[in-house]
């Protein structure tokens, strides 16, 4: 890394470990999401990073950003996920694919945390198939007409503009699929209650309904037929979020393990010089270390124009995987202590385990891979 990044490393750190670490656990138990740290970060200069300057950021790579979510992380999952919205795939997209207007109206009220974004794609049958999304935008003069639902949108109850994808033409699968932004208070437009998850609670995910909602026209980012435009915008982005939250998780788990097996004794002496238990703490090293070396490599690469969607899906399931095996791992070296949710253990663990679902299930990223390596576009 260059002194740079290494500065926005350990500022992000000590940043996150001093001010939103303290509340990460009430966030959980009160499924409340922790908006007032993204201020802060605004504050600190560390939203909007990716943006351009005339947009209000500071005109940084995919690799910074994976900095700043790996550190957040550490001390708070849901300040990493709530982070990764608004300074991820929605402005992102915007950014890549939108107008001018649009970028104007947007970006700079994200880059200064004044506005808050989020992704909406998943429906009832449709998630990694995208090509199946039902919710219907009919154009009708200046305006268009959506009708329909979305489900898991994280940050719905705290975002004020939405990418919707949505169905334009009868067109089957993608060809027929679109994008329009929806701002929250849209008339038509309703967000429902926090949908209860295993972990993640803090980040304000729900439904999202539309009963004849009108949005101007000029609200349509992506016209149908443009998906692969999209989808493009969310390969990158996928590095970006979920991957680096799965590092922050297992590194934060590794620490407290390695306290845990300082602090506690056992028939006279502390678990720390076991050597059975010292090797399970290389092995949670190892772990982390080579995840991180796929997920930073994965970044440098699209930063270099590189683009790799086999190298993108490798360093994400490599991660997704790594930190369910590192996090139930330290709950195990914490015995009752991590069943417990006076201790974060448990919490790691909940928070770790939804990431090999969402931004793509690992399943589906297998497929991508090994559809790369059949095409030839992808050599080992």
């Amino acid at each position: 890394m260059t002194q740079e990044q290494r500065l926005i490393r350990d500022t992000v750190h000590a940043l996150a470990s001093e001010r939103f670490a303290p509340g990460a656990a009430a966030a959980d138990r009160q499924y409340r999401p922790p908006l007032d740290n993204l201020k802060v970060l605004a504050g600190h200069g560390y939203t909007g990073i990716f943006l351009p300057e005339c947009y209000g950021g500071t005109g940084l790579g995919l690799l910074e950003t994976v900095l700043v979510v790996e550190q957040l992380a550490r001390s708070c999952a849901n300040t990493a996920m709530l982070y990764s919205c608004t300074d991820g795939a929605t402005p992102r997209a915007i950014l890549h694919i939108g107008s001018e207007p649009l970028r104007q109206r947007y970006l700079p009220a994200f880059a200064k945390a004044e506005r808050y974004a989020a992704w909406s794609m998943s429906e009832a049958n449709a998630g990694s198939d995208v090509g199946n999304v039902q919710t219907r935008a009919v154009g009708d003069g200046q305006h268009y007409v959506i009708n329909g639902s979305k489900l898991w949108c994280t940050a719905a109850q705290v975002a004020d503009v939405f990418l919707v994808l949505v169905r334009l033409t009868d067109e089957p699968g993608m060809k027929g699929v679109g994008a329009v932004l929806v701002e929250r208070g849209t008339p038509g437009f309703s967000v429902g209650k926090h949908l209860d998850l295993l972990g993640l609670r803090g980040t304000g995910m729900a439904e999202l309904v539309f009963q004849d909602c009108r949005v101007p026209a000029e609200n349509l980012l992506l016209p149908a037929g443009r998906m692969k435009d999209l989808l493009q915008v969310l390969d990158a982005d996928r590095i970006t979020g979920n991957p680096p939250i799965c590092l922050g998780l297992a590194q934060a788990a590794l620490g407290h393990a390695v306290q845990h097996l300082k602090d506690r004794a056992q028939f006279g002496r502390p678990l720390a010089e076991n050597q059975g238990l010292q090797w399970k703490l290389a092995d949670m090293a190892m772990d982390i270390e080579a995840a991180r070396a796929l997920v930073y490599g994965a970044a440098q690469a699209i930063d270099q124009g590189r683009q790799s969607v086999a190298q993108v899906s490798i360093a994400k399931i490599y991660a997704n995987e790594m930190a369910v095996r590192v996090t139930n791992q330290a709950m195990q070296l914490a015995g009752a202590y991590g069943l417990s949710e006076e201790y974060p253990f448990e919490r790691y663990f909940r928070d770790a385990r939804g990431m090999s679902i969402g931004y793509g299930t690992t399943e589906i990223h297998r497929n991508s891979i090994a559809r790369e390596l059949l095409k030839g576009s992808y050599l080992v």
